[in-house]
């Protein structure tokens, strides 16, 4: 049977949904590279590969044991242990599946802001035209270096769209298409953006026409939050576990507001990204994100935020269409709402919503806010194509103000290759010490991109003036918005050979020959390196000599790709307590680090005096030496302990002259319960008879009553049990765990289990299972209505 008209412009549709992403990335599309960046190497690889290795062996993962002496897995929302699309790293060889999640994430988003603008009644030219605008856009192809965050951006559209089928016509289907991807959302990573997302269905229910509307809506929009509460329980319960005892990601607001989007990048949103080098795709200098756009971090969030020249004329013609019409100014001022909490530091509204909201105080980065903004100017440009479809008045002016854009950014080009306007004038200006290269290569992507601007707005307003048939027009102008989006930011997202993150480097290979895998895990590695710049390897392009570097500095967390323990805290579920022990790197190194069982730091060769007889390797080459700790205490051993009533004091009791390391344990304990003094010979011995990440089991010989310490993190979720019966689980030196032990032989059992788990897990799957029976049970009826 032929297909209908409507079926063939339904598979186009799919066919162009799937194939524009793999086109658009398709240095990636078809070789054998994957996505990498700074945030792959250091994050999501060695996170999925341990997910997938716990799984693979039909253990879930509740303990990451190498980050910071440990942390939770689970409460850890960034490891997304629950989210579906973890299976591929089961099916798949692991960089491949980083690749196909990767490339599906902008499939997804393609898809889900097709189906939200044609819900919103544009045609199917203008919705796959937001569609295009959104998925392909400059800070989308930028946080590919952010799997979680890509994640999120393209998953919330889903969510919207199924909350806006939702409040129009609710039934179970329709809610569990809008529960599941706002429960996806939170699944991905991103707290941030499942609370963002939660209170937009608010809005959404606010937008309504009518009072009448607007009432019957609010209440909707409340059963889909709690149904994507519910949902995500298995996610939200473990994480309001950690936020109580993990150290703060936003302790401070200068710290909640670094990434915040300067007003300067403004520009890019039109031009492209003015502040990349070209050669490497990224930018070259801490100094301009730090002194210029005072990021805080030494780069920027994203590489471009470039939604294009075309897209923003449609969206002034838009703008422009709908001036008078309520709707035109809720929206614009949702998108503006979210443009000003984007700036952060440089206007005082997020810092006003730091200080009123306790739960805001647990975000941080402004700039991650971003996709909404481009989400709600997406729409705005299927909305300005569909006015210059619609009105001849509207594609006259739209052209007219077309040739006047065109001719302001030919006046930019001309003034910064005349007299370096944007480059020297403005950003040299800023800069303290510009570093000449920089402001180089600014000054001619400001005119090369400036150029590309002209060149893209006079083909548009070709277009509108001399292209009479709409489908035509709208094809043209999608292809140049298109064209435009790609010829920008192709270049700005990474790709390498997934080898680069299986391959030791020599520190690595040094450390796995000197500390074989004996079974009760290996001594702690921290990354001590400091100013070290990539060295150039032959061969190898800037990034992929940055990233060996990395990996041979024991950058966290690189040394868990090859089961190594890294001790700098670089995750976000890092015990607070070990914070409260953490000073520089050098004084912890010879005052703490052999305490909590680090054995070997990573240093810069160049700068590097301590005593040679410490070195047991390095990379001559990438700069990087090892050295070795002779003070190191084993991971479990026994002491006599010193009661101290909180961990402050605790704290100042470690810290002290009088402190003896090995031989005492800092206890948080009753001052009624007795401290032993350090006595001469031995106390007893440890062993371990079995070491995993949830379980350790210890054999203690005790030659006296003592302490039991195991210098792995403590948590609220570890338990103890001694010879099968329970017993306290003290903190031992400020983070780690502490077990009091009579003398004799006793067997020592530690265990974890994420807070709440059994429970958080029946929720959601019985809330799951309720849908899917709702959704079954209205299905069935159906027929029988439609026959009445």
């Amino acid at each position: 049977m032929p297909l209908s008209q409507q079926a063939k412009t339904r598979i186009s549709v799919v066919a162009i949904a799937f194939l524009a992403p793999l086109l658009y990335f398709h240095r990636a599309t078809f070789s054998g590279d994957i996505f990498i960046s700074r945030d792959i190497l250091r994050v999501y690889y060695p996170l999925k590969k341990y997910w997938a290795e716990r799984v693979s062996q039909l253990q879930f993962p509740d303990w990451y044991p190498y980050d910071g002496l440990g942390q939770p897995f689970t409460g850890m929302v960034i490891s997304g242990a629950f989210h579906p699309a973890n299976i591929l790293y089961l099916l798949l060889p692991l960089g491949l599946a980083l690749k196909v999640i990767t490339l599906l994430s902008y499939v997804a988003a393609l898809g889900g802001t097709y189906l939200f603008a044609r819900l919103w009644g544009m045609g199917r030219g203008a919705a796959l035209l937001s569609a295009f605008t959104y998925a392909l856009c400059g800070y989308m192809v930028g946080i590919s270096n952010n799997l979680l965050y890509l994640m999120a951006a393209a998953t919330f559209p889903w969510a919207l769209w199924g909350a806006e089928r939702f409040l129009r016509q609710p039934s179970a289907g329709r809610a569990a298409t809008a529960a599941i991807p706002l429960c996806l959302v939170l699944l991905c990573g991103d707290p941030q953006s499942f609370a963002v997302c939660n209170g937009l269905l608010l809005v959404l229910a606010l937008l309504r026409p009518g009072r009448a509307d607007m009432s019957r809506a609010l209440p909707r929009a409340g059963v889909l939050i709690v149904l994507g509460a519910l949902l995500s329980a298995v996610q939200l319960v473990p994480a309001f576990t950690v936020i109580r005892e993990a150290a703060p990601n936003a302790g401070t607001l200068a710290k909640a507001t670094a990434f915040s989007f300067h007003p300067l990048r403004l520009l890019e949103l039109l031009l492209g990204p003015l502040f990349v080098d070209p050669e490497v795709g990224a930018v070259s200098s801490p100094s301009l994100a730090n002194q210029v756009f005072d990021s805080g971090m030494g780069s920027l969030w994203v590489s471009s935020a470039h939604l294009g020249v075309t897209a923003f004329l449609l969206l002034l013609a838009a703008l422009w269409t709908h001036l008078r019409h309520p709707m035109t100014w809720k929206v614009a001022g949702l998108a503006l709402l979210f443009l000003v909490l984007t700036l952060g530091r440089n206007l005082p509204l997020y810092g006003w919503l730091y200080e009123w909201l306790p739960l805001w105080r647990s975000f941080r980065y402004p700039e991650k806010l971003l996709p909404y903004f481009l989400f709600l100017c997406a729409l705005g440009v299927g909305a300005g194509l569909e006015a210059v479809q619609r009105e001849p008045a509207t594609r006259r002016r739209t052209l007219q103000l077309g040739l006047v854009l065109a001719a302001l950014c030919g006046v930019l080009a001309l003034g910064e290759g005349l007299f370096q306007v944007l480059s020297q004038g403005v950003i040299g200006s800023l800069w303290k010490r510009p570093e000449p290269f920089v402001l180089e290569y600014i000054h001619d992507n400001v005119i090369h991109l400036s150029w590309m601007a002209v060149g893209a707005l006079l083909l548009s307003c070709l277009v509108l003036g001399g292209v009479e048939k709409p489908g035509l027009r709208a094809g043209l102008l999608a292809g140049v918005q298109l064209g435009s989006l790609y010829l920008a930011n192709e270049s700005t997202y990474h790709v390498s050979f997934a080898e680069l993150l299986e391959q030791p480097v020599s520190t690595v290979n040094t450390l796995l020959q000197r500390e074989p895998d004996t079974g009760a895990g290996r001594p702690r590695v921290m990354g001590a390196v400091e100013g070290l710049v990539p060295a150039e390897v032959p061969g190898v392009s800037p990034q992929d000599s940055a990233f060996f570097t990395l990996v041979a500095a024991l950058e966290p967390d690189t040394p868990g790709l090859w089961h190594l323990e890294s001790a700098i805290p670089y995750l976000p579920a890092t015990s607070r307590r070990y914070g409260l022990v953490r000073t520089s790197s050098r004084d912890w190194w010879e005052r703490v680090g052999g305490l909590f069982h680090v054995r070997y730091a990573s240093v810069n060769a160049r700068t590097f005096r301590g005593n040679p007889d410490s070195v047991v390797g390095g990379d001559r080459l990438l700069g990087v030496v090892l050295i070795q700790n002779p003070r190191t205490l084993p991971r479990a051993y026994l002491a006599m302990p010193l009661c101290a009533s909180d961990e402050r004091s605790a704290r100042e009791l470690l810290l002290s002259a009088s402190f003896q390391p090995g031989r005492q344990v800092v206890l948080e304990c009753p001052a009624a319960e007795p401290s032993g003094a350090p006595t001469e010979g031995e106390l007893g011995q440890v062993s371990f008879l079995r070491y995993a990440p949830e379980h350790v089991e210890l054999e203690v010989k005790a030659e006296r009553p003592a302490v039991l310490v195991l210098n792995d993190a403590w948590y609220s979720g570890w338990s103890a049990t001694l010879d099968g019966e329970p017993v306290s689980l003290l903190p031992a030196n400020v983070a780690v765990r502490g077990v009091r032990v009579p003398a004799g032989t006793h067997r020592v059992l530690f265990t974890y289990r994420t807070p709440g788990r059994d429970v958080s897990v029946a929720i959601s799957l019985g809330t799951l299972a309720l849908l899917a029976l709702a959704t079954l049970a209205s299905y069935r009826r159906r027929p029988a209505n439609h026959s009445a």
